[in-house]
């Protein structure tokens, strides 16, 4: 939430659609927020397949201009 030139904080994409490059990411269940500097994260996601991707924004949550995006990854979830 603090403006900083050339800065910004990623968003991790939990079995989400990339969304628009023009306007804030959603919070919500599927798209986490690390604004606070976090380096990690555990999940409790149901068994199956499950795709994984990171997006850095600004301090609006607006991705940067070109994106900064991860490739996706999938994982598998088991009981």
């Amino acid at each position: 939430g603090i403006e900083h030139s050339s800065a910004g904080h990623h968003h991790l994409l939990i079995d989400a659609e990339v969304p628009s490059f023009t306007t804030p990411i959603p919070a919500d269940e599927r798209h986490r927020h690390f604004g606070l500097g976090q380096t990690e994260t555990e999940l409790t996601l149901p068994a199956g397949e499950h795709r994984l991707q990171l997006l850095v924004g600004d301090h609006l949550h607006v991705p940067h201009e070109p994106p900064l995006l991860s490739e996706p990854i999938t994982i598998q979830v088991t009981e």
